[in-house]
Formats: C-alpha cells, sequence, structure tokens
C-alpha cells in the first residue's frame, strides 16, 4: 500500500518517526527545520516530477539528473523514493534533496551498479547504449540489505554558502531511516564536490574517492567517489549535531505528530 506523503505544515509536524529514538529524531527534525528557515528556505515534500522539473529548468548550474531518480528510466517509484523541495520566500525553488530505497537482502551495491539494475527498469537497453559503472572499492560488496541512496543535490547559486550541504542531507537521512529502517545510506559525489569537503559536511563517515567509472544516460561520464554510513553511525552524527548546537526542545504536538 503507497505511504503518501504529507504536504501542508511545517517539515516536522509532517514527519512521522516509524524507527529509531522518537526523542533524538524529534528534536534533529525541529532544528533542521529551524536551521533552514534561518537561511531563507521553507522545506516541503515534493513528487519525483518536481525533481526533474526543477532539474531542466536549472541546467546552467546543474547536471542531469542520474536516472536513478528518473521514473521514465530509472523504475523508482513514490514508494520506493521521496524529495524534499527547499522554496525561498518568494515560492521558487532554491534548493533539492533526494532518497531512494533498493532492498537488496542477497545481492550488493557492487553487483547492483555493474549490472545497472541500479540505475536502470531496462539494465539491458542501458548496456546497447553502452552505459555501465563500476566501482572499485571492496567495501561495495559489504553494502546489502536496505540500503538508501541520498542524491538529487542542488542549491541555487544564491543560496550556496549558507551551510545547507549539513542541513538538508541529514534530513534526508534521517527520514529515510524512520522510513525504511535502512542498514546504509550511499552517496556519489564527483572527485572535485569531495575535495571541496561537500561529503563531510554532510556528515559521511567514510568517504573514498575515484573509485566509481560511470556513463549513464543522460548524466554523461564521469569519475567520481562513493560516501556511506551505517544506521548507527548515522544516529550518532544526529546526536553529535545537536549537542553541538542550540537544538530546540520538542513542543508537546510536535512530539505527538513525530511519534504516529
Amino acid at each position: 500500500m503507497k505511504e503518501p506523503l504529507p504536504t501542508s505544515g511545517r517539515l516536522p509536524t509532517q514527519l512521522k518517526v516509524k524507527y529509531g529514538p522518537v526523542d533524538l529524531l524529534g528534536r534533529f527534525f525541529l532544528w533542521a527545520d529551524t536551521a533552514a528557515r534561518e537561511r531563507g528556505v521553507t522545506l516541503s515534500f515534493g513528487s519525483l516530477q518536481d525533481l526533474l522539473e526543477a532539474n531542466r529548468g536549472n541546467s546552467d548550474s546543474w547536471r542531469p539528473l542520474v536516472p536513478v531518480f528518473d521514473e521514465a528510466l530509472g523504475g523508482v517509484t513514490p514508494e520506493t523514493a521521496f524529495v524534499l523541495i527547499g522554496r525561498n520566500k518568494d515560492g521558487e525553488v532554491v534548493a533539492t534533496q533526494a532518497a531512494r530505497l533498493y532492498d537488496w537482502p542477497e545481492t550488493s551495491l557492487k553487483d547492483e551498479a555493474a549490472s545497472l539494475r541500479m540505475f536502470y527498469a531496462d539494465p539491458d537497453a542501458a548496456f546497447a547504449r553502452e552505459n555501465r559503472c563500476k566501482i572499485t572499492t571492496p567495501i561495495a560488496e559489504k553494502i546489502t540489505g536496505r540500503v538508501v541512496f541520498s542524491g538529487g543535490i542542488w542549491y541555487r547559486r544564491d543560496f550556496r554558502g549558507k551551510d545547507l550541504g549539513t542541513i538538508l542531507p541529514r534530513i534526508s537521512r534521517a527520514y529515510a531511516f524512520t522510513r525504511w529502517n535502512s542498514d546504509f545510506t550511499i552517496g556519489m559525489y564527483a572527485d572535485a564536490v569531495i575535495a571541496g569537503g561537500l561529503a563531510e559536511r554532510a556528515g559521511y563517515t567514510k568517504v573514498e574517492r575515484n573509485c566509481i567509472e560511470l556513463v549513464a544516460s543522460p548524466l554523461g561520464e564521469m569519475r567520481c567517489g562513493l560516501s556511506w554510513m551505517q544506521s548507527d553511525e548515522l544516529l550518532a552524527d544526529l546526536a553529535a549535531i545537536l549537542d553541538r548546537v542550540r537544538a530546540p526542545v520538542m513542543g508537546s504536538r510536535i512530539a505527538e505528530d513525530a511519534n504516529h
């Protein structure tokens, strides 16, 4: 059965804490939503089509989406993905973040990437277009189970440098965990992006550069690195963030909503 995403109200009141510690996750969502608003960004859930349209409308500063988030190419569905949209005071889309769930109990990131099943609903057609993916790091063989791919990341130029990269990726990971009880969260970043420190600012505990060769339509050819973390590291990162910042205390209404 499809689990509909809420579409109105402040983000923390839209979220349900299904898995994980309610107090920690509730406090984190409240802090993150407040921190985004302090930077002029109001967060809400959007559709995969919203993500695709935002990508196409900002091609001057955003490469085409990886097919992971393309319903036509990648076979992703609303049941296996969600999209966060950040808007400015005028309602314009200025930031995006998305996540997709994979269930790999008998296989691994290495196999799913190399077979192109991770990226395409029709891997044979993708191979015929000379698409390919090779991951050389040994950890790819150990990333199994419920794996969340975190991506679809974009910030409009005038909203870069506002530290949104420390906020939105964490919201995405935390919500994916509490919705799906994920075992791993992974991301693929261009090596130049990793060199700029974005993966570390996003809270990833493990990052390996230059370990992925990817040719994917319509993205093109690129070399990138892999970031990954397990659920216990994810929760520890959220706790560390709340220790460092002045995190708001959960109100009774938000606590109630988060637990249902």
